[in-house]
């Protein structure tokens, strides 16, 4: 992921709710820890290894996030912002997610979770929707 681009697109497994990263548990000393829950750590595998073979690009500053996710999910979609930012800027497609400027999610027919990372650089701070550089952007 060493190239930089205008726009990544990268299909993903079933997202996970943010509701299901965290889990707590009692460290030796007593104290409670939040640690990653098995199933968030899972979809993470599952996830990253997808986005490698893919062979994506990375985005520099400023960006746009489109989620597709299918319409059969269960899971509320402002529950999945989270963990899929979280695991984009983890494989470097995005330098920090506090730089995303707008999102947008939606359920889809597919089965498949499609997310686009859309640089805002090259076409205007805010204007995602004017992004044709990705694959099948311009067939949403």
């Amino acid at each position: 992921m060493s190239k930089t681009v205008q726009c990544v697109m990268v299909t993903l497994p079933p997202p996970i709710s943010a509701n299901a990263i965290w889990r707590s548990h009692i460290s030796r000393s007593g104290k409670l820890q939040a640690i990653k829950s098995a199933k968030y750590r899972d979809w993470i595998t599952l996830a990253s290894t997808m986005i490698m073979s893919q062979r994506v690009g990375r985005i520099e500053g400023a960006y746009g996030l489109r989620i597709q996710v299918p319409r059969k999910s269960r899971v509320d979609l402002d529950n999945v912002i989270k963990p899929i930012n979280d695991l984009a800027q983890m494989l470097g497609i995005i330098e920090n997610d506090r730089l995303c400027q707008n999102i947008s999610v939606e359920k889809s027919d597919g089965d498949e979770t499609i997310v686009w990372f859309i640089s805002t650089k090259a076409k205007g701070e805010n204007d995602v929707s004017a992004f044709s550089d990705c694959e099948t952007w311009e067939d949403l």
